[in-house]
């Protein structure tokens, strides 16, 4: 049976070659030069075995046995490829019947080498999936065991009403016999325990895969492969059952005496490390190639001027275009005319980004701006010039929580908290204070604040805004912190109770006007159906007098810098602002 595989492979190897040779003496002639690169590819499948146990008669070629593959494949023709496989998994079958009742598991490592078809020389060159057929020689190692005996060493008897008992069916004392159940626990190696004549016998062979698959051209270097493989065996050890297994072992059925074959049905992924060649520039017999000559008249944006030639290839529809397709731009500011506030700018070399010409006023404020050593245009940003990313801060202590729109009983003693923050949340407002990346520097806070008489907790803001409580490990965390915390020192941390804000002003109905929707610092209070807008929250009187300066610029006339200590809201001057600073431009 063997050499009747063996002369058909030979057969249709030598077929095959001649085409190919004929394809490679028409590359020949057209002088076509011809790279390869290696494809490496890895998968998985399952494994059947046809052999003494469940034999080929009974056998499926789809069972749960998994087993792995990697493999190189280097193409040498673009119909041949060798192919250099490695091949792995665990087999194991179990019979249970009258006759006999065997069972066998074993590990399976084998390395081949194989000669793989393609058909390039007969499908189309564009296909997206290849069909293949491969044979080669191949190595394979094996330890076959079996499961005798349970754990504590007792060994199966398998009665004919199906059960398994601790003592023979023909035993005399077999009506003290007990169930017991299999561990499937293949202690038992076969090859030692002398089940067949020889214990000396090679637990390897050698075998011949063929097999025949396709493979899908998911693009130009990555494929996905279907694949079948039988492999034809010289050995019938695999199983650990053969001609020369001891009866006692057998049962009332014998072994059928052939090799034991292997069925591997697989899917895998691979990767060709060829680059890709890009394409020769265009040219027709030497010389440059005239592309309206072409007959390309497609043109993209509509504007009358096709694509070959035009330099703005996506002006928006039924604009008026010059000669190279690009917007009219009449006053020559750079401003297309479409998007100028100002057409006709009698000087356009001083026109801004939106093709306005600049006043006086203009120029002065963006000098200012420029030179500005009065910082009042000035915006700080900060920023860490050591390379390292800050960490971010999400623990905050609550402070308060009330339905939206309900004004909370201890409101001035939350606005005397300089880092006071409200969010929003579903038919909620929640208060909080502080911005803490760890749970340590939160409770320190915490402390702080119930010794001043709030009732507060540790809460973590998410990256999206949403405010939350601590989870059960953090409030364990944070149990064993608060209790390393030295009582002494938490009582002198108080909170000041001191801070300043800029009052925008007070409506009945949130305002809609465009310059409400960028304030830096907002903080709205809703009271009984009275909306307050407040700007900013400082430590220092200075800084939120220059904040209310910039609130007046911004167009908020109307707004005062107001003070809040300890609960409540006071005058300045009982905070050390002396009169001369507040007057009715700064607050009150």
């Amino acid at each position: 049976m063997k050499y009747y595989w063996l002369s058909i492979i030979f057969f249709l190897t030598i077929s095959i070659a001649k085409g190919q040779d004929n394809e490679a003496e028409k590359e020949a002639e057209l002088n076509v030069i011809k790279a390869f690169g290696p494809t490496l590819g890895a998968g998985i499948g399952t494994i059947a075995i046809y052999g003494d146990l469940n034999d080929k008669d009974f056998g499926s070629p789809f069972s749960s046995n998994i087993g792995y593959n990697v493999y190189l494949l280097q193409p040498i023709s673009k119909s041949f490829n060798v192919r250099f496989n490695f091949f792995l998994g665990e087999i194991r079958a179990e019979e249970r019947s009258l006759q006999r009742n065997l069972n066998f598991e074993t590990d399976i490592r084998a390395a081949s080498i194989q000669l793989e078809y393609n058909f390039d020389a007969l499908l189309p060159a564009d296909r997206r999936i290849s069909p293949f057929i491969m044979a080669g020689v191949e190595a394979i190692e094996f330890n076959p065991k079996t499961d005798l005996e349970t754990n504590s060493g007792e060994p199966y008897n398998y009665w004919t009403d199906g059960t398994i008992r601790s003592v023979s069916e023909n035993s005399s004392n077999a009506d003290q016999a007990k169930i017991i159940q299999r561990d499937y626990n293949y202690e038992t190696d076969i090859r030692e325990a002398g089940m067949n004549r020889s214990t000396t016998y090679a637990e390897r062979a050698f075998s011949i895969p063929l097999g025949a698959g396709l493979n899908f051209h998911l693009t130009d270097q990555v494929n996905f492969r279907l694949e079948s493989v039988f492999h034809l065996s010289f050995t019938d050890y695999i199983d650990g059952v053969t001609r020369t297994t001891k009866p006692n072992f057998l049962g009332n059925k014998p072994a059928n005496g052939k090799n034991d074959h292997l069925f591997y049905n697989g899917i895998s992924i691979n990767y060709n490390f060829q680059k890709v060649r890009p394409a020769d520039n265009l040219n027709i017999e030497g010389e440059a190639f005239d592309f309206l000559a072409s007959g390309n008249t497609e043109d993209y944006d509509s504007d009358g001027i096709i694509d070959l030639i035009d330099l703005c290839p996506n002006t928006p529809p039924e604009i008026e275009v010059d000669s190279n397709g690009c917007a009219i731009d009449t006053d020559g500011d750079g401003i297309a005319d479409y998007l100028d506030e100002e057409v006709n700018s009698e000087y356009p070399e001083f026109a801004n980004d939106k093709g306005v010409e600049m006043t006086d006023e203009m120029i002065y404020e963006s000098y200012m701006r420029y030179q500005d050593s009065t910082l009042e245009f000035a915006e700080v940003i900060q920023r860490d010039f050591r390379g390292e990313s800050k960490a971010y801060k999400k623990y905050r202590v609550k402070v308060g929580e009330y339905n939206r729109g309900e004004e909370p009983p201890n409101l001035n003693e939350l606005l005397s908290l300089s880092d006071l923050k409200k969010v929003d949340q579903g038919d909620k407002s929640i208060y909080t204070v502080g911005n803490y990346k760890s749970l340590k520097e939160a409770n320190l806070r915490l402390e702080s604040l119930k010794n001043s008489g709030f009732e507060a907790e540790v809460v973590k803001r998410a990256s999206s805004g949403r405010v939350s409580g601590i989870n059960e490990e953090e409030l364990e965390i944070l149990a064993i912190v608060a209790s390393q915390v030295d009582i002494n020192t938490a009582s002198l941390a108080k909170e000041e109770g001191l801070a300043f804000r800029v009052q925008l002003g007070a409506f009945k109905k949130k305002p809609n006007l465009p310059k409400y929707n960028n304030i830096p610092g907002l903080f709205i209070i809703e009271s009984n159906g009275i909306f307050k807008y407040m700007s900013g929250s400082f430590g220092t009187f200075e800084e939120a007098a220059k904040h209310k300066v910039r609130m007046v610029v911004a167009d908020f006339e109307g707004s005062f810098v107001v003070a809040y200590k300890d609960g409540q809201r006071v005058k300045l001057r009982t905070v050390g602002v002396k009169p001369i600073e507040s007057n009715p431009l700064i607050g009150q």
